[in-house]
This record gives C-alpha cells, sequence and structure tokens, in this order.
C-alpha cells in the first residue's frame, strides 16, 4: 500500500470533519467532531502547530489506525527524523505500512503515529543560551515537543493521556532528542528508543549520564547512582537502544550508555546490528512491537 500525505474524503468522515482531511489545517479535531464510523482503512494526515517555542509553524504528520473513531482512547507514539531529514522520514520508510500489518496481524496494539519536524539547537543557540545566565536552559524543540505538541495531539485526538500509552523514539539527531526529553520528563513516557541515537559522548561512566542531563547542578555530589535514578523517575522509563557493527560513530558511546543504564537499574536493551550509522527499515516492525507490541 502506498500512502499520500492526503486522505481521500470517505462518506464515513462526517461533513463537519471534513477540514481535517486537507494539508495544511491547523486545527484537526477528532476528539470533538464526531467519527460517525470508524475508520476503515488507516489514514495519515499532514498538519501545522504554531510553536512560541520554535517561533514558528512546525509540519507534522499524524497517522490514524484502522477502526479509530471506535470510541476508544488509543496510546501515542512520537518519532522523531534523523539530521538533514524531515518529519516525513518513518512514513517514506514504510512505517504506516508496517503498523497496518502488525495490528491486522494483532501483533501489536492499534497505536497513534505522530512525526514532527525537529532540530536541535545550533552552537549558535546554546551559546546565546549560555550568556544569558551561564546556564543552559531545556532545549526549545525539547519544551515544544513536552510543553506545546503532545498537550495539543492529547487535546484534539482520542488519545491515552497517561505515561503508560505514550512514547517516544527517534533515529540518529532524533533519537538522541528522544532520549532527553524521556529522562526529563519521565512523567510524560514510559518507553523511549534511541536507533542509532547521536548521543554526544563515547563514555557514559562515573556520573557522565547525570553530567549530560543536568549540566547546571553539582552532580559530582551524588553518592548512589541508582537511588538518584529512581529519585527522578528514571526507572519508570524502558529503553531500547540500538547500533551498527560498522561504520557507526555512535556505537561505542550507546554501548557505554548501555551499561550506564544497566547501574542504575534502568530497564533497558541493546541490539547491534549488521551494518552502519542509517534507519534500518528491517527492524521497524520490531521498534513498534517495543512499543505496543502484543
Amino acid at each position: 500500500m502506498s500512502y499520500k500525505f492526503i486522505i481521500k474524503i470517505a462518506p464515513l468522515i462526517t461533513l463537519v470533519s471534513l477540514c481535517t482531511l486537507f494539508i495544511g489545517c491547523k486545527k484537526a479535531n477528532h476528539r470533538t467532531i464526531a467519527v460517525s464510523d470508524p475508520l476503515e482503512k488507516s489514514q495519515i494526515i499532514r498538519l501545522t502547530i504554531d510553536s512560541k517555542y520554535l517561533d514558528k509553524p512546525v509540519p507534522y504528520i499524524v497517522y490514524l489506525p484502522k477502526g479509530y473513531g471506535d470510541g476508544r482512547e488509543y496510546p501515542v507514539w512520537y518519532g522523531l527524523h534523523g539530521f538533514s531529514m524531515n518529519e516525513t522520514m518513518w512514513i517514506d520508510n514504510g512505517v504506516a505500512e508496517a503498523a497496518d500489518e502488525l495490528i491486522d496481524s494483532g501483533e501489536i496494539e492499534p497505536l497513534i503515529m505522530v512525526f514532527p519536524y525537529v532540530k536541535d539547537a545550533s552552537l549558535k543557540e546554546i551559546e546565546a543560551d549560555l550568556k544569558d545566565d551561564g546556564k543552559l536552559d531545556e532545549r526549545n524543540v525539547d519544551k515544544f515537543i513536552s510543553k506545546e505538541l503532545i498537550p495539543y495531539i492529547d487535546s484534539q485526538y482520542f488519545t491515552i493521556t497517561s505515561q503508560d500509552g505514550r512514547f517516544i523514539g527517534g533515529f540518529s539527531m532524533g533519537g538522541m532528542i528522544a532520549l532527553r526529553i524521556a529522562f526529563h520528563h519521565t512523567d510524560l513516557f514510559t518507553k523511549v528508543g534511541g536507533y542509532s541515537a547521536g548521543v554526544l559522548s563515547n563514555d557514559y561512566s562515573d556520573r557522565q549520564l547525570e553530567k549530560w542531563l543536568f549540566p547546571n547542578d553539582d552532580v559530582d555530589e551524588i553518592d548512589d547512582v541508582a537511588a538518584f535514578a529512581k529519585e527522578k523517575g528514571f526507572i519508570n522509563l524502558n529503553i531500547y537502544l540500538d547500533a551498527g557493527n560498522s561504520n557507526d560513530p555512535f556505537t561505542v558511546g550507546l554501548e557505554s550508555l548501555y551499561e550506564a543504564l544497566k547501574l542504575r537499574n534502568i530497564k533497558s536493551e541493546f541490539m547491534i546490528y549488521d551494518g552502519g550509522h542509517s534507519l534500518q527499515t528491517d527492524l521497524i516492525k520490531d521498534y513498534l512491537k517495543f512499543y505496543t507490541g502484543t
């Protein structure tokens, strides 16, 4: 099945909800606008949201599973793309077809998927942030996802609004952003995936994990990293990491991160695949099973 970024108008959608079917419509409201019958096929919608943190309209794509509109609330996975890519990356690489197949076979629970355009802070932005008060603030893209996009999606679609029904993951740059957001907002997510995630260090021994996440704090004073992880809610997360066995610049760092997670009693797994630093399309079904596998 091939997908386009505009979904077909079908009689099963009420007339008042036709706004949600067009590219560029900013206020899709499936939670408050009635759907006369559950969707007979999954649908993909391309939209934008105005962000005060990023100071611009941000494009994003929503995947609604077959059956959406049946009165249930659905879990949501936020999938982030790599550097030099955009919000279409996951769709272009077959995630919708993979989800359709797994849902039809009963291998995963139906889920909503959201793919926003993301871009991490530039060196110039980081330097400007430091000049303000000498401290590093939470990145604007992180604030956009946690404070704007997620509340908006929850208000517009039939989502499970508790952390048990919300996941985040990404490839390369997107994987690093996903990990960072999940660690800083353990009340929002239960599962996070980092696919050849662009981690910033090759060494997460000692207290390097805490130094990454809390650069303004004196983390050398932490006596027990496992107790600190429990205090911060890190143990509420379930983390999946992978990396390539050849020409992947992040393999060493991700393996070190995995060892750090185990030391802190954080539920995690790490897989090395054959290949380099690229999205492994043959693993996309496994990624989806990690989030809502039955």
